[in-house]
């Protein structure tokens, strides 16, 4: 490995480490208020319940939760599991969605999704990525080698649903174009270039059925 290489792949691991950090046990008692509660709706400008959606149509008896976060679209879609993993970097996370998700026993995983998931599973008919490219460091083309690494995890029929907030060719509101400068200074967020026509070009290389829709600044996708 190259000098240069390495160099990128520890600037990588370090956003990706700066990105995480906030999601400590006091912060995760208060993400899903707001969050999912307060700037969905109005920072973001896309109820939560169109998130919601994506997992009511699309999850699955056997489904894979790439980048849990807090763990509540699980526990509040209505549906059970025969079998339920959970990947994270972070293991607040991790820890603070198996307890709430304790009823399905759920399988937990510390994975970086930017590196190869070296997991020996049978693969999923399900697979979320919600709330996680616009996290990630570098492009959409780059960022989007995470689901290179999930699709080896993904049956042939298998769906791959989302979202993520957009930076680029967006219209933000005076409280996004605040919470956007902050967070992508803090590098929580890494997504002042991520577009609509980039995701959708990259799912589109990726999948032979592709569907996008933006509400305010969030692409919500699902692809097979």
């Amino acid at each position: 490995m190259s000098e240069r290489t390495q160099a990128t792949k520890r600037s990588s691991e370090d956003a990706i480490v700066e990105a995480h950090a906030i999601y400590t046990p006091l912060s995760l008692s208060f993400y899903d208020f707001a969050v999912h509660g307060l700037s969905n709706r109005f920072v973001w400008m896309c109820p939560t319940s169109k998130i919601f959606g994506l997992y009511v149509r699309h999850l699955s008896p056997s489904h894979l939760e790439a980048a849990v976060g807090t763990g509540l679209f699980l526990d509040r879609a209505g549906r059970s599991f025969d079998r339920l993993v959970l990947l994270d970097i972070n293991m607040n996370c991790l820890d603070f969605s198996a307890r709430r998700l304790r009823r399905f026993d759920p399988e937990c995983h510390e994975v970086n999704l930017l590196a190869p998931i070296g997991l020996a599973v049978p693969p999923f008919d399900s697979v979320s990525l919600t709330y996680v490219l616009h996290c990630l460091p570098g492009p959409i083309s780059e960022k989007l080698v995470v689901v290179d690494h999930l699709k080896p995890l993904m049956a042939d029929r298998a769906v791959l649903f989302g979202a993520t907030i957009l930076g680029r060719a967006v219209n933000p509101n005076g409280p996004a174009r605040a919470l956007f400068r902050l967070y992508n200074e803090k590098g929580v967020f890494n997504n002042l270039e991520d577009d609509l026509a980039s995701l959708t070009e990259g799912l589109e290389r990726r999948f032979t059925h592709v569907e996008i829709e933006q509400h305010g600044l969030v692409a919500i996708f699902h692809a097979r």
